[in-house]
C-alpha cells in the first residue's frame, strides 16, 4: 500500500509508517511538486543543500538521532516509566515549576533535572508531506536505507512528542512564546490539530528505543552512563569549578558535622573516666556522661533512620520499575498471543 493508497482508505497503521499526517494538513509547502525546482535547501536550514543525500543523512542523524540514548534503551526502564504517554503538557510544565529550556541536542529533548525541562523545538522540514514522502520513505536495504529507517523512527517519536506536550490552546501559546519557538509563528492552533491528530495512532514499535518513554531525569541519566556508558557523565549540568564544587558543600558540611558531634561526646567520655576517682562533683560527672552516650546514640540512629529511608525510597522505586516491566510483558505476551490465534483462524478460514 502506497502512501496515496494509504489516505484513500483511511489506514491509520499504514498511514504513520510512511508519513504521519495527510498532505492536506501539512504545515510546510516549500517542498511541493510545482515548487520542487525552486527549493534546492533543507525547509529552515538554508545550509543544508537537498541534493547532497550523504551529507542530508548526516544532518539529519546528528538532528534527531541519539546514540546514546539509543545504547541507553534496553535499559531506561531503571531510569523512567516504561510509558511513552508520561509527557505533561507545557502548561503542566509551569504547574511543576519547570522553566522549558530550548536545545537543539535530540538527546536532550524531554530531559528533566530539577526545575528545568529541555525540549527541541519543531523543525520546519518534519511539517513537510513532500519531505516524508522523498527524504524520508524507505524501501531498499542498502546501509543509507537503514540508516535512513532510523531517522525516520527517531522523527516519528519525536513529533509523536508534540501531541503530548501541546494538549490545549493554552499549551500552543507557551509553545509560540517568542522566547522559546517551539512550534512556527504562522501557524493557527486549528491547524496544528489537523495536523498532529494523527500522531496518536503511531505505536512505540514505529518508532526508536527511545521514544518508548517520555520524560527523563538528568540526574538518573548522569549516574548509570557510568555504568552503562562508560562516560563520567550523560550530559554536564555545571560549567564553572565554583558551582561543581559547590554541590560537594552539603554532603561535606553534614559527615563534617556528624563526626565533630562523634568525637566531642567521645572526648567528654574520656574525660569523665580520668577524673572518676574524685570524689567532688560526681553528679555533674555522671550527667555530662549520660549526655554524651546519649548524643552518641542518637546520633547513630539518624544516621541508620535516613540510610534505611535512602533504601526505602530505591528499593520503592525498583519495586515500582518491576512491576511494570512485568506488567508490559504479560501484556504483550497476550497481546501475540491473541494476534497469533487471528492469524490461525484466518489460515483455517482460507
Amino acid at each position: 500500500m502506497d502512501l496515496i493508497d494509504a489516505q484513500k482508505v483511511g489506514d491509520k497503521n499504514a498511514l504513520t509508517c510512511l508519513c504521519p499526517f495527510l498532505e492536506v494538513n501539512q504545515l510546510n509547502s516549500d517542498l511541493n511538486e510545482h515548487l520542487s525546482n525552486i527549493a534546492k535547501h533543507l525547509p529552515g536550514h538554508p545550509r543544508v543543500p537537498l541534493q547532497d543525500k550523504e551529507g542530508l543523512l548526516v544532518f539529519l542523524e546528528s538532528e534527531l538521532c541519539s546514540r546514546d540514548l539509543e545504547r541507553l534503551a534496553p535499559r531506561l526502564w531503571w531510569m523512567s516509566k516504561h510509558d511513552s504517554h508520561s509527557i505533561s503538557p507545557l502548561h503542566r510544565q509551569r504547574v511543576k515549576k519547570r522553566n522549558v529550556i530550548v536545545s537543539e541536542d535530540p538527546k536532550l529533548h524531554l530531559v528533566w533535572i530539577h526545575d528545568r525541562i529541555f525540549i527541541k523545538p519543531l523543525p520546519e522540514y518534519l511539517l513537510s508531506h513532500s519531505f516524508w514522502k522523498h527524504h524520508l520513505a524507505g524501501g531498499t536495504v542498502s546501509n543509507a536505507a537503514r540508516r535512513m529507517d532510523s531517522v525516520r523512527k527517531a522523527a516519528l517519536g519525536y513529533l509523536r512528542t508534540y501531541f503530548y506536550l501541546i494538549r490545549h490552546e493554552s499549551d500552543f501559546r507557551i509553545a509560540q512564546d517568542p522566547a522559546l519557538c517551539l512550534v512556527p509563528a504562522h501557524i493557527t492552533w486549528k491547524e496544528f490539530c489537523d495536523f498532529s491528530a494523527d500522531f496518536k495512532y503511531i505505536q512505540d514499535y514505529e518508532v526508536s528505543g527511545r521514544y518508548g518513554y517520555g520524560e527523563i531525569r538528568l540526574t538518573r541519566l548522569n549516574f548509570y552512563a557510568k555504568l552503562l556508558l562508560g562516560k563520567w557523565y550523560f550530559q554536564r549540568t555545571e560549567w564553572q569549578y565554583g558551582a561543581y564544587f559547590a554541590q560537594l558543600y552539603g554532603p561535606f558540611l553534614f559527615f563534617f558535622a556528624l563526626s565533630s558531634v562523634m568525637l566531642s561526646a567521645m572526648q567528654v567520655e574520656v574525660g569523665i573516666e580520668q577524673l572518676e576517682p574524685l570524689d567532688s562533683k560526681a553528679a555533674f560527672r555522671q550527667a555530662c556522661r549520660g549526655f554524651s552516650i546519649a548524643s552518641v546514640i542518637v546520633l547513630v540512629c539518624v544516621v541508620v533512620f535516613l540510610a534505611l529511608l535512602l533504601i526505602y525510597k530505591i528499593a520503592k522505586e525498583w519495586q515500582y520499575a518491576l512491576r511494570d516491566r512485568f506488567r508490559r510483558r504479560r501484556k504483550n505476551g497476550q497481546t501475540a498471543t491473541l494476534a497469533g490465534s487471528e492469524t490461525g483462524g484466518e489460515k483455517l478460514e482460507a
